[in-house]
């Protein structure tokens, strides 16, 4: 794969599309040319020097991207997700066989899950220079565009002048505002999607006509039958589904023709103590302000006390359901540094003692610098990093610790649990996706960690979404030095937990997939 950063200036629609040939009716509108400065391009492959990339996307027609087979694809990154109402592609000069022929239009949130919104079968050019517009009917925003060319006229290679995207923003008729009640005739086989959403309560979507639909939630990307957080696949048009999260889409699948009416509403969830559970004192120290990772992070959290003391609030709720709970953590310290207190190159690292009821979290600018860019220059990488940092360190501000034998040092049940918790709190809150659940360690629940943590998040989403907050109190109540693992599962669930790993194992080692 081969990557350039590129800056473009966009020209007047007027002039870019005079005199040019359009495969769409007159009506349709391009919005604006999404192919702006600070884009990011990729291509399988290119011609270097001259003819790159970024050549596609230079306003020049004399200019082209070449790639040294019949197949290729070119992607671009925009600098925010837009809805995708158009593009044009232009042939370049010479060996109109190297003209593609067939390809697909894909879009993208996060740059690995692609969804198909335009495809095109037996296409050509009747000249050198010719641009062709096609347009494009999708109602989810996208970050990550990319041109598939999985066929073209003969040649060896495949080639093109210029490539331009058409959009705009998304709004409230676009399918990223709730309520959405809307009518729908889907093919067999046919997807609408709506989203991303981005609220504070659960999303509820239902459908209900004539036919088979099938209705799905995904998070980060719209869903495949494959890729979901929830499906409803009755044999009839009657589903009901709901998620709750960053970036959550609804999808409607046609299994055979199908003419439904979809509903997607917000509920509620008020909570009638959110008055009375109390934010912890927040001091923001940035030590570094002239470091980029530092400036990074205060463009993408634009008030971190706040954002920060409403995170130590949300893990209060997940431990506890009294308000008075929330008293137990009372000040947090975060501080970005671009060295470490002894200064030392390090990525984050907390000071504190918990259950003292303040906390230090030191975060390396430098961290976060590479994060962003390994992300692809995405906002989200470095936003999700603060948060997972942040729901875990916090939970040791807030969780109960049980009565052992062992100390936190002896890495035994006192570790497992004290990490382990602050682990599943994370994984549940969204923020662990870089990590996967395994069930090698012989240790097993003791493993600590994310080892822990992934069974722990198990036995929530499977066995008893309360348990998080049952397994937290057990260490409260079993005194005496009464608690052990066994024996709060067995409290909880009335099975113990060698039982319990034993069902987690055989789901993960059968290819179950944890939603987190």
């Amino acid at each position: 794969m081969t990557s350039n950063k590129h800056l473009k200036t966009p020209i007047a629609l007027a002039l870019a599309f005079a005199g040019l040939s359009f495969n769409t009716l007159a009506s349709t509108t391009l919005n604006a040319d999404l192919t702006v400065p600070n884009g990011i391009i990729n291509a399988s492959e290119q011609n270097t020097p001259y003819e790159t990339a970024d050549k596609a996307f230079d306003n020049d027609q004399y200019s082209k991207w070449l790639a040294f087979s019949p197949t290729a694809w070119l992607s671009y990154e925009l600098n925010e997700a837009k809805v995708i109402t158009g593009y044009t592609l232009t042939s370049a000069n010479d060996a109109p066989s190297r003209d593609p022929k067939n390809w697909q239009l894909q879009a993208s949130n996060d740059g690995i899950n692609w969804q198909t919104i335009d495809n095109q079968v037996g296409q050509s050019f009747s000249s050198r220079y010719q641009s062709k517009q096609y347009s494009v009917s999708s109602n989810p925003a996208y970050k990550h565009i990319r041109l598939n060319i999985s066929a073209n006229h003969g040649a060896s290679l495949v080639q093109l002048a210029e490539v331009e995207l058409f959009g705009r923003s998304a709004d409230n008729n676009n399918g990223t505002t709730l309520p959405i009640n809307q009518s729908l005739s889907l093919g067999q086989g046919q997807w609408q999607h709506f989203g991303p959403f981005n609220v504070a309560g659960k999303v509820n979507a239902s459908t209900s006509g004539s036919g088979d639909a099938d209705i799905y939630i995904n998070l980060g990307a719209p869903a495949t039958t494959q890729n979901f957080t929830c499906q409803s696949i009755t044999p009839t048009s009657t589903e009901s589904c709901e998620g709750s999260g960053h970036n959550l889409y609804v999808s409607v699948y046609g299994y055979s023709q199908t003419n439904v009416d979809i509903n997607i509403t917000e509920q509620d969830n008020t909570d009638p103590n959110d008055g009375l559970w109390k934010k912890p004192v927040v001091d923001f120290v940035d030590v570094n302000p002239e470091t980029t990772g530092s400036q990074l992070f205060k463009r993408i959290i634009a008030d971190p006390a706040g954002h920060m003391a409403q995170r130590c609030v949300d893990v209060a709720k997940i431990l506890y359901k009294d308000p008075i709970e929330s008293e137990r953590f009372r000040k947090l310290r975060f501080e970005l540094r671009a060295k470490d207190h002894w200064g030392k190159d390090f990525v984050a690292y907390k000071m504190g003692q918990d259950g003292s009821g303040e906390m230090t979290i030191v975060v390396s600018t430098a961290h976060l610098e590479r994060l962003y860019r390994e992300g692809g220059n995405s906002d989200s990488a470095i936003s999700d990093e603060i948060d997972g940092i942040l729901f875990h360190e916090v939970t040791h501000g807030y969780n109960n610790s049980p009565l052992t034998h062992d100390n936190y040092g002896d890495g035994q049940a006192y570790w497992a649990f004290t990490e382990g918790l602050a682990d599943a709190v994370r994984i549940g809150a969204g923020f662990h996706k870089t990590r996967t659940p395994s069930t090698l360690d012989p240790r097993k629940w003791l493993t600590g960690y994310e080892g822990t943590g992934f069974f722990l998040h198990y036995v929530k989403t499977h066995l008893d979404n309360d348990f998080i907050y049952k397994f937290n109190k057990s260490a409260k109540d079993m005194g005496n030095y009464t608690w052990s693992f066994d024996a709060s599962f067995r409290q909880i669930l009335g099975r113990g937990v060698e039982d319990v790993w034993s069902e987690y194992a055989n789901f993960i080692n059968s290819g179950g997939q944890l939603q987190y």
